[in-house]
C-alpha cells in the first residue's frame, strides 16, 4: 500500500504511530539468543516530541530502528506491531516500506561514518534519497541538498556538496544525515542521537526546526538520547529503558519533578548534586603568580590540497593558564579549539605566535628538544578507542608513557600502572583486559589515567566527555575535579557541553571562527556575557531545568545565516552577517580583543563602549 493510501485510509487521526510488544533478540553462541528489547510498546501522535533515554547498551537505538521493520544482523524481530496511521509495518512487503521509509518516515541514525558511501559525495547521497521519493530533475535534487545543508549549519554549501565523507568532520557528517532525513518532510523522525556531534548553536537550531515542524503541520517526533537538557527543553514524554525494558514513561514534567524509576531519580540527583556543589565552589581568585602555560598571538594555517589558499584555523589567540587552574575553552566546532590544544602540545606546529611553558618557549623547540615536556603537558583526546592501539591491554596502554618517558625498572611500571589505575577508579585486576572490551566510561578513565601517568602539571582535555551517558559524565566530572585538587594540575577543558565547563572550569575562553572573543571567570562569562557570540551560545545551551524551557521562550535566540568560510575570512568582524547587534562600521573594522576589567577581554568594540543592549 502506499503511502498517500495509509493517509486516506487512516482516516484523519490524530495517532501517527503505535507500537505493541515489540520484542527484538540476537542470535548468540551456540544457538543461544540475547533479548535486546523485550514488549516494547508506545504511542506517538501529532504533534508530539517524545524522547527515549537509557543508559547505553539499553536497546534505545535498537527499539528505534525496529520501529521501521530494520534490525542489525544477527538480530531479528521476534515479535510485535508497529502501527503507522493505522497499518501495521512489520506485516508490509518491502516495495510498500520503500515507499514511506525515508519519505514519510525519516531516521537519523548516530555513526555518520558507516552510514554515508566512502565512494559517493555528500550532495548525491542527498540528491538520491531525495529523488528516490520525488520526481524532480537532478538539478532540483542538487538544488534541494545545498538547502539543506545550509539550513543544518554547513557554510559554504556550494562547496561541501562535492565533498566525499572522510573530508568532512564528524559533527558534519551528522548534519549531512539530518539533511538527508529532512530532505522530503517526513510525517514521522527517529532521530538516534541526532545532535551528539553538533555544537550549542546549530544543536538549538536544528532541534527548533524540529520541534516548530510537528507543531506546525502535525509531525511526530521520537529522538534517542542520553541528553537531559533536550529531554527538559523539547520533550512531551519521556521513556525510560534499562536492559531492553521500558521502566518509566510520563510527561516531562513529571519525570523531573517527580520521577518513579530508581535510574531516573539516579541521574537526577547527580545532576543536581553537580548544581549544589557548583554554588558552593568558590571560583579561583585571578593568580599573582606567573603563569604555568602562556598562549601568545598563536595562529595556525592549513594548506588546501591544489589550491594556494589556506584554512584559518586559530588568528591571534592568547590566554594564560596557572598552576591548579582550569580553564574552559568554548566555541563552535570549527571555531580552533582543538587545534590550539593541539599546538599546545605540538602535535601540531604552529604558524605563529608563542607557547611558554613557565619560562621556556616550548613553541621554538625542535620535537627531539620538546620531547622532555612531555612529562609536564599531556592530552586527552575525545574517543579513548582512537587514541589507544587496540591490540594492547590496559597494562600496555598505561605502560607506553612511562617507557617513553621515565627510566623506572619493570616492577617500578608494574607498580605504578596499578597506582593510576585506582587512582581514576579501575579495578587492578582488568589490566590484562583490552580496552575496547570496557565500556566508555571506563575506557575514558583509562585514557585520563595514561595522561596521568608521567605526572603532569597541565593536561588538555578535549571534549573528554562528549560520549558518555549523564551518570558516567557525571562520574568522569567528579573524577577531573578531584584530581585537579589532589594532584594540583591546571586543565585546559576545550568542549561544547556548557553545563561541564560551568561545572569543572575557573575561567572561560570562547572562540568564534578561530578568534578569541571573550575572556572572564565563570560567573563573568555565565551570568553576564560581553560578545553577542557568547550571549547567543549560552541562550542556546540546554540546561537540563525544565522552568526555563526553550520552547516557551518568546524569543529563542539564535544566530541567523551561515558561518563564514574559515578559506575566505570577512574583512571586519567575523561576527558579522550573523550578529543581532550588527551595525554599518562593523563590516570592514577589524575587531581587536580589548582588555575592560582585569582579567575580562572582549573583542567586540561595541561591548567596549557599552552600546550594547542588555
Amino acid at each position: 500500500m502506499s503511502a498517500e493510501a495509509l493517509h486516506a485510509a487512516a482516516g484523519g487521526t490524530d495517532r501517527i504511530l503505535s507500537v505493541h510488544g515489540l520484542t527484538v533478540a540476537f542470535a548468540g553462541s551456540q544457538g543461544a539468543e540475547h533479548v535486546a528489547v523485550k514488549d516494547f510498546s508506545l504511542t506517538i501522535g501529532a504533534g508530539e516530541f517524545v524522547g527515549v533515554m537509557g543508559e547505553p547498551g539499553c536497546g534505545k537505538s535498537t527499539a528505534a530502528i525496529a520501529m521501521m521493520g530494520l534490525v542489525r544482523p544477527p538480530g531479528r524481530i521476534v515479535s510485535g506491531e508497529v502501527h503507522y496511521l493505522g497499518h501495521d509495518l512489520l506485516a508490509m512487503s518491502d516495495a510498500e516500506l520503500d515507499s514511506i521509509r525515508g519519505k514519510d518516515i525519516g531516521l537519523i541514525v548516530q555513526s555518520p561514518r558507516t552510514s554515508l558511501h566512502p565512494m559517493l559525495t555528500v550532495g548525491r547521497q542527498i540528491e538520491n534519497v531525495y529523488r528516490a521519493h520525488n520526481r524532480v530533475s537532478r538539478r532540483a535534487a542538487r538544488a534541494r541538498a545545498i538547502e539543506m545543508l545550509q539550513l543544518v549549519g554547513i557554510n559554504d554549501p556550494e562547496r561541501r556538496v562535492k565533498s566525499y565523507p572522510h573530508e568532512l568532520s564528524t559533527g558534519m557528517t551528522q548534519r549531512v544525515l539530518i539533511a538527508m532525513a529532512m530532505s522530503s518532510g517526513p510525517k514521522l523522525l527517529i532521530a538516534d542521537e541526532p545532535t551528539s556531534g553538533l555544537d550549542v548553536t546549530i544543536q538549538a537550531q536544528f532541534l527548533d526546526q524540529m520541534w516548530e515542524a510537528a507543531n506546525r503541520t502535525g509531525s511526530a517526533v521520537l529522538v534517542v538520547t542520553q541528553d537531559l537538557g533536550i529531554v527538559a527543553n523539547y520533550c512531551d514524554r519521556v521513556v525510560i529503558m534499562e536492559r531492553g525494558e521500558i521502566v518509566e514513561a510520563s510527561a516531562v514534567r513529571d519525570f523531573f519533578t517527580a520521577p518513579a524509576h530508581d535510574y531516573s531519580r539516579r541521574i537526577l540527583s547527580l545532576q543536581r548534586e553537580s548544581a549544589a556543589s557548583l554554588a558552593d565552589t568558590p571560583e579561583a581568585q585571578q593568580a599573582t603568580a606567573e603563569p604555568l602555560v602562556s598562549v601568545e598571538g598563536l595562529a595556525k594555517e592549513f594548506d588546501i590540497r591544489g589550491s594556494k589558499d589556506k584554512v584559518h584555523a586559530a588568528d591571534d589567540v592568547s590566554f594564560a593558564v596557572h598552576r591548579g587552574e582550569a580553564i574552559g575553552l568554548v566555541g563552535e566546532s570549527g571555531s580552533g579549539k582543538t587545534t590550539v590544544g593541539r599546538c599546545i602540545v605540538r602535535l601540531e606546529e604552529p604558524t605563529r605566535g608563542t607557547v611558554r611553558y613557565g619560562d621556556e618557549i616550548v613553541s621554538d623547540l625542535a620535537q627531539r628538544e620538546f620531547t622532555p615536556f612531555r612529562n609536564d603537558m599531556q592530552i586527552v583526546f575525545q574517543d579513548p578507542t582512537d587514541s589507544m592501539n587496540p591490540r594492547w591491554s590496559v597494562e600496555q596502554v598505561l605502560t607506553e608513557p612511562l617507557d617513553l618517558h621515565t627510566t623506572l625498572s619493570a616492577a617500578e611500571k608494574r607498580k605504578r600502572v596499578t597506582a593510576l589505575m585506582r587512582m581514576v577508579g579501575i579495578d587492578p585486576a582488568v589490566r590484562e583486559v583490552k580496552p575496547r572490551q570496557l565500556g566508555a566510561g571506563r575506557q575514558q578513565r583509562i585514557a585520563i589515567a595514561r595522561a596521568l601517568a608521567t605526572e603532569p602539571a597541565f593536561i588538555v582535555l578535549d571534549e573528554p566527555t562528549s560520549a558518555l551517558s549523564p551518570e558516567t559524565r557525571a562520574e568522569i566530572i567528579e573524577l577531573l575535579i578531584r584530581l585537579s585538587r589532589e594532584l594540583d594540575i591546571a586543565y585546559l577543558f576545550i568542549s561544547h557541553d556548557l553545563t561541564t565547563i560551568e561545572r569543572v572550569c575557573d575561567r572561560i575562553v570562547v572562540m568564534y571562527l578561530g578568534q578569541v572573543v571573550e575572556t572572564g571567570t565563570r560567573t563573568e562569562v555565565f551570568r553576564a556575557p560581553l560578545h553577542p557570540y557568547s550571549r547567543v551560545l549560552l541562550a542556546s545551551h540546554l540546561f537540563p531545568d525544565i522552568a526555563d524551557r526553550r520552547v516557551d521562550r518568546p524569543e529563542r535566540v539564535t544566530l541567523k545565516g551561515e558561518i563564514p568560510s574559515p578559506v575566505s575570512l570577512p574583512e571586519g568582524c567575523y561576527l558579522y552577517g550573523r550578529c543581532p547587534n550588527q551595525v554599518e562600521r562593523c563590516r570592514a573594522m577589524p575587531q581587536t580583543l580589548e582588555e575592560v576589567s582585569p582579567g575580562r577581554s572582549v573583542r567586540c568594540w561595541r561591548a567596549v563602549a557599552g552600546e550594547l543592549p542588555g
